[in-house]
């Protein structure tokens, strides 16, 4: 396998990534994710992902995900410093000209961060800033005005109360619960209740909350 992308880590930014990536037309099947638990690898093949499960400092399991001929890698692990630590393993295992995006939480680790191409700080739109570094100018990287990929959150209706996430919107990404955000799977395992707020991607400039 060869030019695909391998996304080491499928929690909710992960995820997050994941998703935005094949809204814009990337398939599934050039997706590989890697991530050692059985809930976070069930999630992706529910989106036809192709998904390794194990341990992500053992280069050996590593190489399962074909990282060798990756034309990008998204780290999207914690804490931070199994995120330093990933990213010079995957830029060793990877091709010269691999793109690697790495999101980290703390600002003061990004000097760390040597093998990244590019580096993300966990924010609200972490999953598509991830995704911009790999599709490049076809994404806007973060809620900045002009044309791009935007999160933005709207009440649940009264009609939606009860529901799932993807009964109600196709374009959501997440939940907002009192001042909590859900994603990927937490987030479809919810039933929408008054006061919560549904997460959606948008194109667009940003319009305010």
């Amino acid at each position: 396998m060869s030019g695909h992308t391998v996304i080491i880590g499928f929690g909710a930014i992960g995820a997050a990534a994941a998703r935005l990536l094949m809204s814009t037309g990337v398939q599934a099947a050039q997706l590989v994710v890697l991530d050692q638990r059985g809930s976070a690898v069930a999630e992706a093949e529910r989106l036809g992902v192709r998904a390794v499960l194990g341990d992500a400092s053992d280069r050996s399991t590593l190489r399962l995900t074909g990282i060798a001929g990756a034309r990008h890698i998204v780290v999207a692990v914690q804490p931070d410093a199994l995120a330093v630590f990933l990213t010079m393993v995957a830029r060793e295992l990877c091709v010269p000209d691999a793109v690697v995006v790495t999101a980290v939480n703390d600002r003061g680790h990004v000097g760390f961060l040597r093998g990244a191409d590019q580096v993300v700080i966990s924010s609200d739109t972490a999953g598509s800033a991830l995704a911009a570094g790999v599709l490049g100018r076809r994404v806007a990287p973060g809620p900045q005005a002009g044309p791009g990929w935007l999160v933005q959150s709207r009440p649940v209706q009264s009609s939606e109360i009860g529901l799932s996430l993807r009964e109600c919107d196709s374009s959501a990404v997440g939940v907002l619960r009192s001042g909590v955000r859900h994603l990927g799977a937490d987030a479809e395992a919810l039933r929408l209740a008054a006061g919560d707020r549904i997460m959606i991607m948008r194109r667009g400039a940003a319009h305010g909350p």
